[in-house]
């Protein structure tokens, strides 16, 4: 298990060789073992990154045992970097199988009389808390160092109890009194109480208890009225009613008590950081009338800091159901306020304050309520926009951010006021205020609605024109992508006049070939393919390796199929151009698997082009049967094969087999593009609606052809028209698929209409020309992933030689263990969260001797399968699988996720292990094969 090789996402390593985890172990302990103490101190600082690399626990439990030997046999120096590593590694302390030894290496230090090396045993102990929080000669020892003379060993024993405190009831309750002591006694030094107070906040594991600290800390509120002791106190207590929930209200009231009656700013500062806390978390608990005293506290204050943070707490509180549904009208203390701030000279406040009245509406639009305060929204979002960009500057960057997000945030809930702020984001795009913070608003806006931007086309021409004649920086490069990406938004399912496509060339000539690949990826994605295509065969041939280069030759050639389909000026019949496309789409196919690489194997890629060629296929096929009808009548002997089959549609000719055929293999795709559906864990919301509109086509091809050549056909549901509301690639696609549905809704209503008439064969014919025209755009997932997320598997017994069977004795069984990571990128959980992991493992009879037995022959396979849920990332699954007969098996491990919301997803990984099973030889056998040499020998004599 520690030979297997797992490919960290969190691997930075420069110019180092690839290592397995034996090799790199090694190589450690090596350092370890150095008479000098800097070899030792970087192979220490090295063990975090291993592991990362390999978290399986054997290589940690060993690692971290011999780390535990330096921090007892080494000075004090090393023990300081030992406790960083255990500071670091937290995740993965709980994978220490030796937890005695561990820590009986570390305890053993304790006893030391040098008091720093003391502290640092409380420090390491303090930061593995999480697996030994019960262990009481280590309460012991916390409690007995506070009492210490040195001052290194008392802070040290109080970060300990810190850590012990919020793991362990046990020592949280007999810890309590010692606390409350020593924060009262007089002998304390006040730093020290200061960093005793926050250890309180850990004792919340009963009613009794919680509530006797929160007496103890609201008593120590005016008995310690310093400034360095109120905030730290009143920090205490949020902590406190967080956890517990039931001291809340209290909380809240004590808060704004502290913010009316003190007018120190750190502790106001305090007391609003801890309404901010509570709001995010429970702003359903607070009581009634606070918020208006919030707003109240607001209105008094002469202070601009005081208002901006009152500000905070209010729209963090603006997420809160309970708190928006109480103040929908708009004479409410808190809109009436934000009704008045929205209009301040300064900006940063302003922010707030629409955004606070854009949560409230629309809250109020989503629960379908009458709100009346639609047009105040608008009315302020338009005066923030109008201060922030009076000026050419970008000093305020974060409110301009703010203000667009709040205009579409209403553009999302009231689809109507697309065109207002479309409008008022014009104005700015010819000056000099125009950003990428602006396309990216009108990009969002235009994703909502289609041809929301049409009104703006010949101004982002003009803006693209002028940014082109002068001297381009990668500012401006970044700004004419995004403009370029603002037309091919405004021009979905439009056609492309000259003007148009002159300027997006112009802008490629002076563009470089990074921003030109990103504006032949936005072309790809909404379904531009004669100019993705156009920019992917420039670009192929200015890359750095043949990888990227055969990538863009799959672009290049999945963009010029896609072409093909919609070129009009050929004037091509429609089973020309579906072949054409389909030949393309191979050489894609082929150009995609020369740019795999194993670090990146482009295996949905891959797929997403094989079913789209396959579905072009069975098109094609759909079209020729409908072409044949009407050159190939039905035989003479139609009739009789109808009456002999029983089946009424074979007197029609070939084309009722063939069809049949064609919806066989339809569905057939469909159920490929499912299965790609759920192996795309990674994917955001846009793809994975695309994927299933795309199935769904072939559902709907399937649907209509089954209504024409199958007797007892069943109506079903042909269409999800719910998708439509993702983006506005699938707003365009599903619009297509309406557009063919109707057409067999209409034949359907025919009832006198015999069956396989040539009306129903050309509204087949039709139906498959709509869907073969429909451009497809490509979803973002094909480019970008934004979450990645990977299964590792460690599966043991391994064979000792690869290639090699694992042995196993007739009537016994094999223990199987399978171990597991999951590897997680930059962004973990930005779509979704692995909840559960599915492991699987299926053993299946490939090949058995040539023995005769008499025993009848048995089952041989058998699937097993568990459902374990990953703890900091790390599942363990263990199996006995059983063999029935001798022979050779294949054992096939898979692993499968579920997400928080109960979807399973196919992500795999897969592994395979062969396993020979030795068949015994009955006993029958034996006595009978002794019977048989007797009689022999016998017969010589």
């Amino acid at each position: 298990m520690l030979s297997y090789r797992v490919n960290s996402f969190n691997d930075v390593s420069l110019g180092e060789p690839e290592q397995d985890a034996n090799s790199a172990l090694t190589e450690l302990d090596k350092g370890l073992r150095s008479s000098k103490i800097g070899e030792q101190c970087e192979a220490i600082v090295r063990f975090p990154r291993l592991f990362e690399k390999y978290p399986f626990p054997i290589l940690i439990n060993s690692s971290l045992l011999k780390l535990a030997d330096v921090f007892r046999m080494g000075n004090n120096f090393l023990r300081l970097w030992v406790l960083r590593v255990c500071q670091q590694s937290e995740k993965h302390l709980d994978k220490i199988l030796n937890v005695d030894e561990f820590v009986r290496r570390i305890f053993s230090v304790i006893h030391s009389n040098d008091p720093v090396a003391r502290a640092l045993t409380l420090r390491t102990l303090g930061s593995v808390a999480g697996i030994i929080p019960e262990r009481q000669h280590v309460h012991h020892s916390i409690r007995r160092s506070l009492d210490s003379h040195d001052s290194v060993e008392v802070e040290a024993a109080i970060y300990a109890a810190n850590q012990f405190a919020s793991q362990s009831k046990t020592f949280a309750l007999s810890m309590c009194n010692k606390m409350s002591d020593m924060i009262q006694g007089l002998t304390t030094p006040a730093h020290m109480k200061l960093q005793l107070i926050p250890i309180l906040q850990h004792m919340h594991h009963d009613t009794s208890t919680a509530a006797m600290v929160q007496e103890l800390c609201t008593d120590l509120l005016p008995k310690y009225p310093a400034q360095d002791f109120v905030p730290v106190i009143l920090h205490t207590l949020t902590q406190l009613a967080l956890a517990t929930l039931v001291n809340v209200p209290k909380q809240v009231s004590l808060l704004l008590q502290h913010l009316k009656d003190d007018q120190r700013p750190v502790v106001r500062q305090e007391a609003l950081h801890g309404l901010r806390l509570l709001a995010a978390e429970c702003a359903h608990l607070w009581p009634s009338g606070t918020v208006e005293e919030v707003v109240q506290i607001a209105d008094n204050s002469s202070s601009q800091a005081v208002l901006s943070r009152c500000l905070d707490v209010l729209q963090v509180l603006a997420k809160s159901s309970a708190a928006c549904h109480s103040h929908l009208c708009h004479d409410s203390p808190l809109m009436e306020l934000c009704n008045r701030t929205c209009y301040s000279s300064d900006p940063s406040i302003a922010a707030k304050a629409v955004q606070v009245i854009t949560r409230i509406v629309c809250y109020s639009y989503k629960e379908e309520h009458t709100q009346d305060a639609i047009s105040q929204a608008v009315d302020a979002v338009e005066s923030l926009f109008l201060l922030i960009t009076v000026g050419q500057s970008q000093k305020y960057l974060r409110e301009m951010k703010i203000c667009l997000q709040c205009a579409v945030s209403l553009c999302t809930v009231n689809r109507q006021l697309c065109n207002n702020f479309v409008q008022l984001f014009g104005t700015r795009l010819m000056s000099g205020s125009c950003n990428s913070e602006l396309c990216e608003a009108l990009g969002a806006i235009g994703n909502l609605r289609p041809s929301a931007l049409l009104s703006l086309i010949p101004d982002i021409l003009l803006k693209l024109k002028e940014l082109t004649s002068t001297n381009t920086s990668v500012e401006q490069n970044q700004l004419k992508v995004m403009l370029c990406t603002l037309v091919f938004q405004s021009a979905v399912g439009f056609t492309w006049n000259p003007e148009a496509s002159d300027v997006i060339k112009c802008v490629v000539k002076t563009n470089d070939q990074w921003a030109n690949f990103r504006t032949m990826r936005a072309a790809a994605r909404y379904g531009h393919h004669f100019i993705s295509s156009s920019l992917a065969a420039s670009l192929k041939d200015h890359v750095s390796s043949e990888h990227f280069h055969f990538w863009l030759v799959c672009l290049e050639e999945l963009s010029f199929g896609e072409a093909q389909l919609h070129d009009s000026k050929g004037n091509t019949c429609l089973e020309s151009r579906i072949s054409l496309a389909s030949s393309h789409y191979c050489k894609a196919a082929a150009a995609l698997k020369a740019a795999s690489t194993p670090a990146h194997c482009l295996q949905f890629q891959s797929e997403f082009i094989r079913l789209r060629g396959e579905f072009l296929q069975l098109l094609a096929q759909v079209v020729h049967c409908c072409r044949s009808y009407c050159t190939a009548p039905p035989p003479a002997v139609a009739g009789s094969m109808a009456t002999a089959t029983r089946d009424d549609l074979l007197r029609f000719g070939h084309i009722t087999p063939e069809l049949r055929k064609c919806a066989k293999d339809l569905r057939a795709c469909g159920e490929m593009y499912w299965k790609l559906y759920q192996s795309a864990f990674d994917a955001d919301k846009c793809s994975l609606a695309n994927i299933q509109i795309l199935q769904q086509m072939c559902v709907l091809m399937a649907h209509s052809i089954e209504r024409v050549v199958i007797t007892n056909y069943q109506e079903e549901t042909a269409f999800d028209c719910s998708l439509q509301e993702c983006s506005l690639e699938t707003q365009y696609m599903v619009k297509c698929c309406q557009e063919a549905a109707g057409l067999a809704q209409a034949i359907a209503t025919i009832q006198e209409v015999k069956p396989v008439t040539h009306l129903h064969v050309d509204v087949v014919l039709r139906q498959a020309e709509i869907l073969a025209n429909t451009s497809l755009c490509i979803p973002r997932f094909f480019f970008q992933v934004l979450q990645s997320t990977s299964v590792k598997l460690a599966v043991s017994p391994q064979p000792r030689v690869m290639g090699e069977n694992i042995s196993v004795q007739g009537g016994s069984q094999l223990a199987v263990k399978v171990e597991g990571v999951i590897q997680h990128g930059k962004r973990p959980g930005l779509f979704r969260r692995v909840n559960r992991v599915i492991v699987s493992v299926n053993s299946q009879l490939q090949a058995r001797p040539n023995v005769q037995l008499d025993v009848k022959m048995a089952d041989t396979g058998s699937v097993l399968s568990q459902t374990v849920i990953p703890h900091r990332d790390f599942f363990t699954a263990e199996f006995l699988m059983a063999f029935s007969v001798g022979g050779q098996y294949i054992l096939t491990i898979e692993a499968s996720v579920i997400d928080e919301k109960g979807n399973a997803w196919r992500t795999g990984p897969r592994q395979s292990l062969s396993v020979r099973s030795h068949e015994e030889t009955p006993k029958t056998s034996n006595v009978q094969q002794g019977a048989a040499n007797q009689s022999s020998s016998r017969a010589r004599y």
